[in-house]
Parts: structure tokens; sequence; C-alpha cells
């Protein structure tokens, strides 16, 4: 699969994107979670890591490649516990 800019991604059509991560947080309340928003230039996206209070590696300025099928949570795209890996570069 190759990868979609993040500016075109569609809701509920499985994708793939490269950027870098911009921030990373990591959420107790209401449900234990790590947020990453990824960017590429011609958008953001949030990764969002569901279950997990850290994810190894995920550090801002690392680039990475994310897939999965986004969604709509007000306003903000959101890909929910995506394939991933870290990018060379």
């Amino acid at each position: 699969m190759s990868s979609t800019a993040i500016g075109g991604l569609e809701p509920r059509r499985r994708a793939k994107v490269c950027g870098e991560i911009l921030s990373v947080e990591s959420y107790a309340l209401p449900w234990v979670r790590t947020d990453a928003e990824v960017g590429d230039g011609t958008g953001t996206v949030l990764l969002r890591f569901m279950g997990r209070a850290e994810v190894p590696g995920l550090i801002p300025g690392r680039r990475i490649v994310a897939e999965g099928t986004p969604a709509l949570r007000d306003g903000t795209v959101v890909i929910h516990n995506p394939l991933y890996e870290f990018a060379a570069g």
C-alpha cells in the first residue's frame, strides 16, 4: 500500500501515512491511552494507542509510518491502534 498525504485522508478508508511525530501525550483518565500527533506538511493526524500508557520509541521529531482506518472525532482525524514502524531519516 502506498502512502497517502495526511491532508487527503478520508474517514473510514484504510490508509498508510508517513510523517514526523510532532507531540506525544499519555493519559490515565478517562482511559489509558497514548496520543501522537503526526504531520507531513499537508495536515496532521492523531495516532491513538488505546490501553497503552507509553509506546517505546514514540518521541517528537522521529519519523513514523502508520497504517489504519482514520475516523473524524470532534474535528480531528484519528487513527486508533495503527500498525506502525519507525522510518529512517
